[in-house]
């Protein structure tokens, strides 16, 4: 991630926040916002969960559509309004912008969206999951990515755990 990305996605978050979308901050951009000390190298891209409400995914969809971003869903252009009957079943959308990336869940294996609320604090005036949940989401998904986070974190970061 680079500081340009970075900016262009607290911009984009504190829009959505502006306008009331609900949603929770995850992944490694969430937890970077938290622990400033994470290098941008092991950012690749700023996670979203969103309720799995079709309003509230069109509302996003749109905000971040008129905000420039290209939205797809599994690598196809997602046209507006969402088609609601396309996406159970594939878990995100993607929006994309001068080589930033925002993934839009709306469905997750681990958790539903009220605990993904009941779990969110605010932090600099978004809506994050705290690092402890951040990490646990990292365990489970276990992905190489993920790996090399909690490496990092646990060499650096020993608190956390």
């Amino acid at each position: 991630m680079t500081r340009a990305h970075e900016q262009l996605y607290l911009a984009t978050l504190r829009q959505l926040v502006a306008v009331g979308i609900p949603f929770v901050g995850l992944g490694t951009f969430a937890l970077r916002l938290q622990c400033p000390a994470l290098p941008r190298r092991l950012v690749a891209d700023c996670d979203l969960q969103l309720p799995p409400d079709t309003e509230v995914l069109n509302r996003a969809a749109q905000l971040l559509d008129g905000g420039g971003w290209q939205l797809t869903l599994w690598q196809q252009p997602l046209p507006l309004p969402l088609p609601a009957a396309d996406l159970p079943g594939k878990y995100y959308f993607r929006a994309h912008q001068s080589g930033a990336v925002l993934d839009c869940a709306y469905e997750n294996d681990f958790w539903s969206w009220p605990v993904f609320q009941a779990h969110c604090r605010w932090h600099q005036g978004l809506p994050l999951l705290p690092p402890t949940d951040l990490l646990h989401h990292k365990a489970l998904a276990n992905r190489p990515s993920d790996q090399a986070v909690l490496r990092w974190l646990r060499q650096w970061q020993p608190a956390l755990f």
